[in-house]
């Protein structure tokens, strides 16, 4: 453990390490290696480009970096910062159209997500909901953690976005 992986080769981010042991477990570095990857799905599965779901990773990568020796669980962090980027960007858009802003029209690459699309038919928070719940695989505790609402707020919210994502994907 002293090579800074736990047992099985991987770092503790989202356990319940201290401050210290984390900071001793591991590095921004190795932060930024294991979780670029899993927070860029999770920012894309949330908006609907991966250039602005990159954007989104990058700015919450720098927000963690700028607080590394005080954060406590710098994983928990990265994650929030992601989920509350794509809260902003998505709050920007709705702010826009309501002033009419002619809004972004991302591009359409040939191997579009369908589910992410239909994804787009829901209320924002029902996407991020669902998102962090099936793409981030995050338990309702942490979604309503990341979010600031209550687990029962995730759970209802999850019931209901299920029942309208499947109304989407039978059109």
């Amino acid at each position: 453990m002293a090579s800074g992986v736990s047992e099985g080769d991987q770092p503790i981010w989202h356990g319940s390490a201290t401050a210290g042991e984390v900071h001793q477990l591991a590095s921004f570095d190795d932060l930024y290696r294991d979780e670029y990857g899993p927070m860029v799905r999770l920012a894309r599965g949330l908006v609907d480009t991966q250039e602005i779901a990159e954007e989104i990773v990058q700015d919450a990568f720098a927000r963690v970096y700028e607080r590394w020796n005080r954060l406590d669980n710098p994983g928990g962090y990265l994650r929030t910062a992601v989920v509350n980027g794509a809260r902003s960007e998505l709050r920007k858009r709705e702010v826009r159209r309501r002033i009419g802003i002619r809004p972004f029209i991302p591009p359409q690459p040939e191997d579009r997500d369908y589910l992410l699309d239909a994804l787009d038919q829901l209320s924002p928070r029902q996407k991020t909901i669902l998102v962090l719940k099936f793409y981030a695989d995050m338990t309702e505790k942490e979604i309503a953690q990341a979010m600031g609402i209550r687990p029962g707020t995730v759970k209802s919210a999850t019931s209901r976005g299920l029942a309208e994502l499947r109304k989407v994907v039978e059109q």
